[in-house]
């Protein structure tokens, strides 16, 4: 009852005011009030494009909820090689080009398979207008070695770019880290391993604050075929 009793006024304050404009512009009011009610009942959001709801089926296969599978080849693209991002596809999720400037290459960063962790979260805005997406992953990298010491003396700190991992399962990649919001390197934390048994090396947390959640990306990955660590 109160919902249609708020129709009737608002019908009748389109009238009224169409009426009026029409009257004081000197058009027909008919059109005034047809634009009017056009307005009023089109749905809208303010400041982004409407976009219909899909339906989600359940995904594919026996276990399609299972955890595990991401391999130990990280991607790690500085933001200084890269000229561009492809923009996402009509699906908001894929993203099938990088492209990097000339002689530099994607670089691959080591960590035990069983140790990684990505992460995606919602975060809240102070308004419904406002808002995005956290997207980590936290991984471990064995051992003191001179060279991962030396990564992370030289890029604890400065490290901006993107990250890629793989789905081991599929072979799916994706893709963290978008222009003007990239990853960085959120935590280092060093564990020494008491015994043999325990883990010995770093444990380091990539992160970005997004405008949109991680994107699956379909591209090729650039190795450098100079590099020794292939």
């Amino acid at each position: 009852m109160k919902y249609s009793l708020k129709i009737i006024v608002m019908l009748f304050m389109v009238v009224l005011t169409g009426a009026t404009i029409g009257t004081a512009i000197g058009v027909n009011p008919m059109w005034v009030i047809g634009v009017l009610l056009a307005t009023a009942f089109v749905p809208r959001q303010l400041g982004i494009v409407a976009v219909s709801l899909i339906d989600l089926a359940r995904p594919s296969g026996s276990n399609p909820g299972a955890g595990g599978g991401i391999k130990s080849e990280i991607i790690l693209i500085p933001s200084e090689n890269v000229v561009s991002i492809g923009d996402r596809a009509a699906d908001g999720v894929t993203v099938s080009s990088i492209t990097l400037k000339a002689g530099k290459y994607m670089k691959r960063f080591y960590m035990t398979d069983d140790v990684i962790e990505p992460s995606q979260k919602k975060i809240k805005g102070s308004n419904v207008d406002s808002g995005g997406w956290e997207c980590s992953l936290k991984g471990f990298h064995p051992g003191f070695g001179a060279a991962v010491m030396s990564w992370i003396a030289l890029n604890g700190y400065s490290f901006k770019g993107y990250l890629i991992f793989r789905n081991c399962a599929d072979n799916t990649k994706y893709l963290i880290g978008e222009p003007c919001n990239e990853v960085h390197v959120d935590d280092v934390q060093a564990k020494w391993g008491a015994t043999v048994e325990k883990e010995r090396g770093q444990e380091i947390t990539f992160a970005s604050k997004q405008s949109k959640p991680m994107a699956i990306y379909t591209g090729p990955i650039n190795y450098d075929p100079t590099s020794a660590s292939w």
